[in-house]
């Protein structure tokens, strides 16, 4: 499966099975699937889908320059998850980011040897990202390490603690790869006058402890993952709740800050007129 793929043959040792994948997707119920792949179409429909591959723009200006400006999806995504995360909305909306940006070589590195959520696998195979590999946390940073030293443009996602203590004590890359680490959140709100599903939500973020949060304590909420409410709330909203979720979309997740252009490498060049 690592065929034509920038990441090293070694890692076919560890490949995530295609029989792991099925009895995943078995394992989780119709109607839990179904919001799955409702937040698969909600990114579809928010982001859209990749129309350009490749994209050069050279000006020549009347001061007597000249500038280019290149743009492409990056040549790889690798996304490092705690073997243990249990989200598959959480997954979704930052595994699906690369896919939409048009990357095509994407690789999610699950950490630890227990048994990977059948929502995140679930999720992954719906989304069609199924080259996956598990990992020790020695050969995971390892093979961080070995991105590292790859003249190619990439991109890490970190998703899960110990994920992001891995790749972040793998060091700074210097060769333009950035990487992205999810926000740590422990809790999600759910306004007194929301209805909304709460078993939906605890299926969702099986990780996140819930709250009910009164009309007038809105503002004061400044460390939720989300506010479950009306629409007629959001904007008393604090700034510091990045996520409001309505009635009927309680089992989708989207990150605001994370957007398939973040996936884009671009150069720029800046010449005199010949």
């Amino acid at each position: 499966m690592l065929t034509n793929s920038f990441f090293s043959d070694w890692l076919e040792s560890y490949l995530v099975d295609d029989d792991r994948f099925g009895d995943a997707y078995d394992a989780v119920p119709d109607n839990r699937r179904a919001w799955l792949k409702t937040t698969i179409a909600r990114l579809h429909a928010l982001h859209g889908t990749p129309q350009v591959t490749w994209g050069r723009q050279e000006t020549h200006w009347r001061q007597g320059h000249v500038s280019i400006t290149e743009s492409r999806p990056v040549d790889w995504t690798m996304v490092v998850v705690d073997s243990t995360y249990a989200s598959g909305v959480r997954m979704l909306g930052a595994a699906m980011m690369p896919l939409l940006s048009g990357v095509e070589d994407i690789l999610v590195v699950f950490i630890g040897d227990g048994n990977i959520a059948p929502e995140t696998l679930a999720s992954l195979e719906l989304a069609g990202l199924e080259l996956a590999v598990q990992l020790d946390e020695q050969k995971t940073a390892a093979l961080i390490k070995e991105v590292y030293t790859v003249p190619t443009s990439g991109r890490i996602l970190a998703i899960g603690k110990n994920a992001k203590h891995i790749v972040h004590d793998a060091g700074i890359p210097a060769n333009g790869i950035h990487v992205w680490y999810e926000p740590h959140y422990t809790g999600m709100g759910i306004l007194e006058t929301a209805s909304v599903d709460k078993e939906l939500l605890v299926w969702a973020h099986p990780d996140l402890v819930f709250s009910d949060v009164s009309q007038d304590a809105v503002g004061e909420q400044i460390s939720l993952a989300a506010l479950c409410c009306e629409s007629d709330s959001v904007d008393s909203i604090p700034d510091t709740v990045p996520v409001s979720l309505g009635a009927g979309q309680e089992g989708c997740w989207i990150w605001p800050d994370l957007h398939p252009q973040w996936f884009t490498h671009c150069r720029f060049s800046l010449l005199s007129e010949v």
